[in-house]
């Protein structure tokens, strides 16, 4: 529609939400157009479970790793099942400026083998609000490798399937020092763990 990047409305668009996977048809060249969106502060990947991105699927988007983001994005949400969470990564490592996280699916499986150590490269502020919902414990063990630290002040964890992992009390830990808001919040067939708080604050 706007094929001249000085004529597109696109530097006013604050948010920016992309359907991907199978059942989404955006065409290819609009991910060329993506870095055109300088102003974006919210970011949303949405899509319905099938055949992960580059696993052969009938999906037509490019791998995130191929795609150029808006460094202005500090909160990105991820509700799809058709990305792996190296994927997720390759889009988190663009985005320097994160400061609010939500995941609200479960993830494409990975090979493990390609998990240690994947959090390392990233950077963030990590300072707002983090949301999980039956996030699994890969997610959160990335997440606690970030050199940075994480300091939100908001974490509010949803068990709708799975149990609370482990590794959710050491996230909580991990942001002791800031953080004001704790929910959690579990399904009627979903066990969980007791939080301890002694020593939080």
């Amino acid at each position: 529609m706007f094929p001249v990047r000085e004529e597109s409305p696109a530097c006013h668009v604050r948010d920016l939400r992309l359907r991907i996977g199978e059942a989404a048809r955006i065409p290819e060249k609009f991910y060329e157009c993506i870095p055109w969106f300088t102003d974006v502060d919210r970011m949303t990947f949405s899509g319905h479970v099938g055949v992960p991105l580059g696993y052969g699927g009938y999906s037509s988007s490019p791998a995130p790793s191929l795609w150029q983001l808006p460094r202005s994005v500090t909160s990105l949400t991820i509700n799809t099942g058709v990305v792996t969470l190296v994927q997720v990564r390759d889009i988190m490592a663009q985005l320097p400026n994160l400061d609010d996280l939500a995941f609200l699916d479960s993830l494409a499986e990975v090979d493990r083998r390609k998990l240690p150590g994947i959090g390392t490269v990233l950077k963030g502020r990590f300072g707002g609000r983090l949301m999980l919902r039956d996030a699994d414990e890969d997610v959160v063990n990335m997440l606690l490798e970030i050199p940075s630290g994480l300091h939100f002040v908001e974490l509010e964890i949803y068990c709708t399937h799975n149990r609370l992992p482990s590794s959710a009390i050491r996230l909580a830990e991990a942001c002791r020092k800031t953080l004001v808001k704790l929910s959690h919040t579990a399904g009627y067939h979903c066990k969980s763990y007791p939080f301890s708080y002694s020593g939080w604050f």
